[in-house]
């Protein structure tokens, strides 16, 4: 009699686990990963995470969330859809700019996110996949600066040049007393050697000294920057989005003193300014890769890069007071052209720059172009002034006599040329630019010394009453 009880119940439970079994099999079959993207930590922290939220509702989602994997680097956004009963997935890691192109080459993800440019060593590594510096697989996705930061409660020091920066990154300067803020050791906070933060400090502050041995390493800027709220002798630099409670300095590679702001990121005149990017291959057979750039660049993802402190993309206007100094400035004569001019008119927040010295605009300035014109055409202004400018040095005190010598005259004529290409480029899309006006290599917001500070010098700006 036991047995007749037990073994139909025996059944029904075996039943229930195979039911079980074959629902959860279901379920793994329909969950499924349209979209990978690996690297900076900068971007994938908490801005990657909501555009995929956002980019899954705008496809159709009926619920969409967030599984923290590692809060902060490994993540998924799920986003469910009824209709089908699938659930769709887009896989974040965010370990460091560095692991984008390691994760291209070993085609274990979709889209590298990068807070730097890419290497040219990465660029003949990742040859197979095509010309990773062409404006198909590279796509500027926002305007960051590196903002160098200290305790709030560190009131003396309020701005540093590239040589301070380097000093105190290094240890060779290792008390506060040596910069006028009291005394103490100064602590150092870094990010880690994955990180593309840290590659841009690496590269444009550092040259060959390297970072002390006694900074703390940090994977992700909020650590980074979390580290520093808690200590008063800190010092460090994180993304700007980063800097919650602590203070940015005002930084100079040899020129003006700049603040991080949205302005001065957004033209590239902050000493520490850089393009987020997201790079994909030429070939790209994931069809969601295309469709979630597009989205990223587009006025909906645009408005998620500002919500999180960067930058966005999108083209405004607004009053900026044109600052002089002499030693950087010399050909005051061709300088008071440029005051009479910009007197009363507003500068547009893009400068157009162009690839190495040529006269070809870089793959941002080439989006520029169809986001300046739109702006342009709502706006409805009166007057156009294109202010061009070159990274060349010359003998100002001659030029300012009329004593033109051929660097200078060469500098001039790049100057032009380039105002003239953007001229092209905007008339092209229905825009009528009324001025040009040519600088040559006056008013360097970056150190002609170095290969970064120059390119940061060769700009248009752009100027509109």
């Amino acid at each position: 009699m036991k047995n007749r009880i037990t073994s139909p119940l025996l059944l029904l439970t075996l039943l229930a686990v195979l039911a079980a079994a074959a629902q959860n099999s279901f379920a793994q079959q329909k969950r499924e990963i349209i979209l990978r993207l690996h690297g900076s930590n900068t971007i994938g922290a908490k801005l990657a995470p909501d555009l995929a939220k956002a980019f899954l509702k705008k496809s159709g989602a009926d619920a969409v969330k967030q599984v923290d994997l590692t809060p902060g680097t490994e993540m998924d956004v799920e986003g469910f859809f009824a209709a089908t009963g699938t659930t769709q997935v887009i896989e974040i890691r965010a370990h460091g700019s560095t692991t984008a192109f390691e994760g291209l080459k070993k085609k274990q993800c979709d889209i590298g996110m990068a807070s730097r440019k890419i290497k040219d060593s990465e660029v003949q590594e990742l040859a197979s996949l095509g010309d990773m510096t062409s404006i198909d697989n590279e796509h500027v996705l926002a305007m960051d600066g590196v903002a160098v930061i200290v305790n709030t409660a560190n009131a003396a020091v309020s701005k540093l040049k590239f040589s301070q920066v380097a000093d105190l990154l290094s240890g060779a300067v290792k008390d506060w007393s040596a910069v006028s803020w009291g005394n103490g050791e100064v602590n150092i906070h870094a990010r880690d050697e994955n990180s593309g933060t840290h590659d841009t400090v690496k590269g444009i502050v550092l040259d060959k000294k390297k970072i002390s041995a006694a900074a703390k390493r940090w994977e992700s800027n909020e650590m980074l920057s979390d580290a520093v709220s808690a200590d008063e002798k800190a010092f460090g630099y994180c993304g700007m989005p980063y800097v919650k409670g602590n203070k940015a300095l005002e930084i100079s590679d040899g020129g003006l003193y700049v603040q991080p702001s949205a302005l001065t990121v957004g033209t590239e005149d902050y000493p520490l300014s850089r393009r987020l990017y997201l790079y994909t291959p030429a070939a790209q057979k994931n069809r969601h890769a295309q469709s979630f750039i597009e989205f990223a660049l587009n006025s909906e993802g645009q408005a998620l890069v500002g919500q999180h402190k960067f930058v966005p993309l999108t083209v405004s206007a607004g009053e900026h007071k044109v600052m002089l100094t002499r030693g950087v400035n010399e050909n005051f004569k061709t300088l008071y052209k440029y005051m009479v001019a910009v007197r009363g008119a507003k500068r547009l927040s893009a400068n157009f720059r162009f690839k190495g010295e040529s006269l070809e605009l870089d793959n941002k300035a080439l989006r520029d172009v169809k986001r300046m014109a739109a702006f342009l055409a709502d706006t409805k202004a009166e007057q156009i002034l294109l202010t061009g400018f070159s990274d060349r040095q010359e003998d100002a005190a001659r030029a300012a006599e009329g004593s033109f010598d051929s660097n200078y005259a060469k500098s001039l004529e790049l100057s032009c040329q380039r105002a003239e290409a953007v001229k092209e480029a905007l008339s092209a899309r229905g825009i009528n630019v009324t001025d040009l006006l040519c600088l040559g290599s006056e008013m360097p917001i970056a150190s002609n010394a170095t290969e970064a500070g120059r390119e940061k010098n060769r700009r248009v700006e752009v100027w509109i009453r």
